[in-house]
């Protein structure tokens, strides 16, 4: 993880060929135009403040104001069980926390979660880092909250009993597949709550309507759908609520990808929508898309990335276009 001057904080990806206006860094890690820097902030296998060593697979994040101008970066770490070898317990780390969401059966809990890094950008320096969601799998993306948490979704569907967390663990003890809220403000691992009425799923993104409260989803399947979580209590996630599908009006159970030879949409139309309600939300099976589609609700190539402004809510489909 890298902070570029005059830039957000981005990821380093890794070393790149010095094309045409770049500069090459003789470090081998980021090559940037004429008069940018970059400082690490976050790397993988560093030891951290709590004696676990940074996970790996960076993945998405929201970056939060903290005391005295610091910076806290709440992190998610888009790991399977397995990869036990890049996980916060790798390098002879002792677990010493004691809120895991999955121990594996032999203390050997999975593999991914969220760090939060505090960074002083005044300094340039990180001052601490610490492991702040544990236990969970295949964090990818989510959203940050505007009463200041981020939610970090598990990009899975697995159960308990299924595959195994290495040759020293047995296998998984909990459902996997949901939504977890990390507090940014927190300056230890939180206890790892599943967020079930936000359904189990294959999770990407998250994205709050700050005016209600409702939060908005994206599911990274193929035939996926498009849901709304409208919280019983706003700003109280697990107070539980309401999840429902998009709909679009008059075509019941549409598909909106547009690589066929005739495409629901063409670019610049808009099509009027409803939502319906979900039920089982929290199903043993991973169906929760199909009978959703079956009742109506609109279905999506691979829903990504997704955000928030105002009133106007905007995602992207991995394989949505005509190219896929």
């Amino acid at each position: 993880m890298a902070a570029l001057a005059a830039l957000p904080l981005l990821p380093a990806c890794g070393r790149t060929r010095a094309a045409d206006g770049l500069v090459a860094d003789p470090s081998e890690i980021m090559d940037l135009p004429p008069g940018f820097s970059y400082r690490i902030v976050s790397r993988a296998g560093d030891r951290m403040s709590d004696g676990l060593v940074v996970p790996g697979h960076h993945d998405g994040m929201a970056a939060f104001a903290g005391e005295n101008g610091r910076i806290r970066l709440v992190c998610n770490h888009e790991l399977a069980a397995w990869q036990q070898d890049r996980s916060a317990l790798s390098q002879g780390a002792v677990p010493k926390l004691e809120r895991f969401y999955d121990r594996g059966g032999r203390q050997t809990p999975g593999a991914g979660g969220t760090t939060t890094t505090i960074y002083d950008p005044a300094t340039g320096q990180t001052e601490s880092q610490f492991m702040s969601l544990a236990g969970t799998e295949g964090n990818c993306a989510g959203g940050k909250t505007p009463w200041g948490s981020w939610l970090t979704c598990e990009e899975c569907f697995e159960s308990p009993g299924s595959d195994g967390f290495g040759p020293t663990a047995t296998v998984r003890e909990q459902r996997h597949g949901y939504v977890f809220e990390v507090p940014a403000a927190s300056n230890e691992a939180v206890e790892p709550v599943p967020l079930t009425a936000m359904g189990r799923f294959e999770h990407e993104a998250c994205a709050v309507h700050d005016a209600s409260g409702i939060v908005y989803l994206t599911e990274d399947r193929h035939h996926s759908l498009f849901y709304r979580f409208i919280p019983n209590t706003p700003g109280v996630l697990a107070d539980g609520g309401v999840l429902q599908a998009l709909v679009v009006a008059g075509l019941p159970s549409a598909m909106t990808h547009n690589w066929s030879a005739q495409p629901l949409l063409k670019t610049g139309e808009s099509l009027p929508v409803e939502w319906i309600t979900l039920d089982a939300v929290d199903p043993k099976e991973n169906d929760l898309r199909l009978r959703g589609a079956a009742a109506g609700a609109a279905t999506f190539a691979r829903g990504e990335g997704l955000c928030a402004d105002g009133d106007l809510i905007a995602f992207t489909c991995t394989i949505g276009g005509p190219a896929r």
